[in-house]
């Protein structure tokens, strides 16, 4: 009982670390932007322009942008509950986050092991600059990443990750990374988007002997690389109007 107690007071430790660094990355993110808005060079000047004008363009001409939430089908293709949410923050930037949990040993279209694991969850939260206006065109995006994992006897496609085809590994990955995409409107309050980037960071787990049993082998870290896949569906709600 000490020991599931220490378990989830570690998880629980770990999930705050990961929302104060994505609540300090949003903020300074969103300090940024308001600064590059706010230096206007016809702001305060001689000229007055008409009320109407000064309604901020994100939600004059994109209106439907204040809030948005997601689902990524290539996310959902490997078994793995997600979903998103995005704030706006002007015309042109955004920060929300995404918040992925597999719970199920087993559900993938390429192998059906019956010693199959794989568990996860996911926190990422990030910072978007569409190059249009936000939910519209082009984007830039960066992300931290908490990743808590168990898996064993996976081979993945293209043999990514070797080292858990015939063993087990159960730990954590912290890090961040970078991503492009594209987001195309198909409606007042729906789009679809498409990225892709990669995470690099850092794991730390423990190695037992067999997928799914066996003695520990012992501890192991390192750099890793991931890949950043997204096939987004997009809602967006509280619509505002001019």
């Amino acid at each position: 009982m000490n020991g599931l107690s220490d378990r989830a007071t570690n998880y629980i430790r770990k999930v705050l670390i990961v929302a104060t660094l994505g609540f300090l990355f949003s903020s300074v993110a969103a300090t940024f932007t308001f600064a590059q808005e706010a230096s206007d060079p016809w702001a305060g000047g001689a000229v007055d322009l008409p009320k109407k004008e000064q309604t901020p363009v994100y939600r004059k001409a994109n209106p439907a942008t204040v809030f948005s939430i997601r689902n990524n089908l290539a996310y959902d293709a490997t078994g793995t509950m997600n979903l998103s949410v995005e704030f706006a923050l002007g015309t042109h930037a955004s920060v929300g986050g995404t918040f992925g949990l597999k719970p199920w040993d087993r559900f993938f279209p390429w192998e059906q092991s019956l010693v199959q694991k794989w568990r996860h969850l996911s926190l990422v939260p990030e910072f978007r600059y569409y190059l249009s206006q936000v939910s519209r065109g082009h984007f830039f995006g960066a992300n931290l990443l908490w990743l808590h994992y168990n898996a064993g006897s996976i081979r993945f496609p293209f043999n990514l990750y070797p080292g858990v085809a015939d063993q087990r590994v159960q730990g954590d990955f912290l890090g961040g990374g970078l991503f492009y995409g594209y987001a195309f409107p198909i409606g007042n309050h729906w789009r679809i988007e498409a990225l892709l980037g990669a995470s690099g960071g850092w794991y730390s787990d423990i190695v037992y002997e067999c997928p799914s049993c066996g003695r520990v082998i012992g501890p192991r870290s390192g750099a890793a690389l991931l890949p950043n896949v997204g096939v987004n569906i997009v809602y967006t709600i509280n619509k505002k109007n001019e």
